[in-house]
């Protein structure tokens, strides 16, 4: 019982771990959200009414959107490649695998054992069915032995 209590808290550690990665990305893709939005206000007529009088309307717009992605790029690769507490989690895979390995072995032991006993009854069922031919065999004596004492009393 201490085993399945080991495997289901090592489980829950995982779960824990994955959800906290999980929101940690997710808070930095809001955030690369958040670049792109504000990119796109605020940058984008900043730089685009700063670049139109030198390169002209077309290359200010073209600089501005490279800018933007430019951005929103870095955000997402920041995001995938965080993996806050990866440690912990091999750790509890670490955990959670030991306790699985236990447990199969106490499963083995358990069937083991059921094979075991199975193979007893069998063998008391086999015990009991030469029993059964028995009687027969006494009643093939008891009646020799009539014939006989009968063959005796014949003779005298």
């Amino acid at each position: 019982m201490q085993k399945l209590r080991i495997l289901a808290r090592a489980e829950l550690a995982l779960a824990r771990i994955k959800a906290q990665r999980t929101g940690f990305q997710v808070a930095l893709f809001v955030v690369a959200v958040l670049f792109l939005f504000s990119s796109l206000i605020l940058l984008n007529l900043a730089g685009y009414n700063a670049l139109v009088p030198r390169f002209g309307a077309a290359v200010a717009a073209l600089l501005v959107a490279a800018a933007n992605m430019l951005l929103a790029a870095i955000a997402v690769t920041i995001a995938l490649k965080a993996r806050p507490g990866s440690a912990d989690e091999e750790l509890a895979q670490q955990i959670r695998d030991m306790a699985s390995e236990e447990i199969k072995k106490d499963v083995d032991e358990i069937r083991d054992e059921i094979q075991r006993v199975s193979d007893e009854i069998a063998g008391v069922r086999a015990g009991i069915s030469s029993l059964r031919s028995v009687p027969e065999g006494v009643r093939s004596v008891i009646n020799l032995a009539s014939s006989v004492h009968k063959g005796i009393d014949d003779l005298s």
